[in-house]
């Protein structure tokens, strides 16, 4: 005999608007993850009672390869454990920037988790994604494990590029007070990748309650998703962002005027850029016809491909436009 279950909703507990079917021991839950994983939520009291549950271990392993690209090899590695002393579920993910597949492994044994864990890791080598969905938070201990794993993997010639960006911001917040250092943040990926490793240092000396400042200098044809992108990170990453008109000479000029006190400003310049090119060195003082800054481009040698992997090997976010 079927039967209709209502589940509970966390917040508030009120009784779910959508019920699912039993019918004897099987239950039929939604098949796209997002809302299986709702229902599930909302009925696991009901399907397992708190006293009868075996303490489970759980563990995650992210993939950007899509689930038909390694099935088979899946599905040889669950056959071996097939005494049921774990469990493996592959979910493909549609709309995610940073992975394509979530596999999740579930035991009653930490021991046997583990096993697991590491098979699935050895036969995704070159493809596992360490997804983070919060970057901006617990950014030092995130930093030195992205930093162990690059090394782990022979990618020093990177590691150095991040090691050299760190001790430049590093030393810009133990010289300088915060108020005397801003970001030049306009929601590009070079800039993101700023605006992150300054969140770290402020972070790693402050605490993550400390604001930063930063200023954008605005054009014209600026599209929306910037605008938005702009407007979410400052929430995520506590930046204070002002909006001043171009170009940037004008812009520096204007962030002066308002903060006087400003001495150091970060910007996302890499020597392949226009601006760039004419800079000598990561730090210098811009010339006696610009505004008294000292400008700080820990990236200046960086390459398109060292931006993206940062970006993706610490899951920071950006601006949707690049993947348009």
């Amino acid at each position: 005999m079927s039967q209709l279950l209502w589940g509970t909703q966390k917040k508030g507990g009120a009784i779910s608007t959508f019920p699912v079917v039993r019918l004897n021991n099987v239950v039929a839950l939604p098949g796209i993850p997002k809302f299986c994983e709702k229902a599930f939520d909302e009925l696991q009291d009901q399907l397992f009672p708190l006293e009868e549950r075996p303490t489970m271990w759980q563990g995650t392993v992210y993939t950007d390869l899509d689930e038909f690209e390694f099935s088979k090899k899946l599905t040889e590695l669950a056959a071996k454990f097939d005494d049921r002393t774990v469990q493996i579920g592959s979910y493909p993910e549609m709309h995610n920037k940073f992975f394509k597949t979530k596999l999740t492994v579930e035991s009653e044994s930490p021991d046997a988790l583990k096993t697991a864990l590491s098979a699935l890791r050895e036969m995704l080598v070159g493809h596992v994604v360490y997804y983070d969905s919060k970057a901006w938070q617990d950014t030092v201990p995130k930093w030195a494990e992205f930093k162990n794993r690059e090394s782990q993997i022979g990618n020093q010639d990177f590691v150095s590029k991040l090691l050299e960006a760190e001790r430049i911001v590093s030393e810009i917040v133990e010289k300088y007070p915060l108020d005397q250092i801003a970001l030049s943040f306009n929601g590009g990926k070079d800039c993101t990748i700023l605006l992150h490793l300054l969140r770290l240092k402020v972070d790693e000396k402050y605490g993550p309650g400390a604001s930063i400042q930063g200023f954008h200098i605005m054009v014209e044809d600026q599209f929306p998703e910037a605008t938005q992108f702009i407007i979410d990170a400052a929430k995520f990453y506590n930046i204070q962002v002002l909006e001043f008109p171009g170009p940037l000479k004008t812009g520096l000029a204007a962030l002066k005027k308002q903060r006087p006190s400003i001495i150091a400003v970060l910007m996302g310049s890499r020597a392949t850029d226009p601006n760039g090119k004419y800079m000598k060195t990561a730090v210098e003082w811009t010339d006696s016809d610009w505004p008294r800054v000292l400008r700080v481009c820990p990236i200046l040698n960086w390459t398109y491909t060292d931006v993206w992997h940062m970006l993706r090997g610490l899951c920071v976010p950006y601006c949707k436009l690049y993947d348009q």
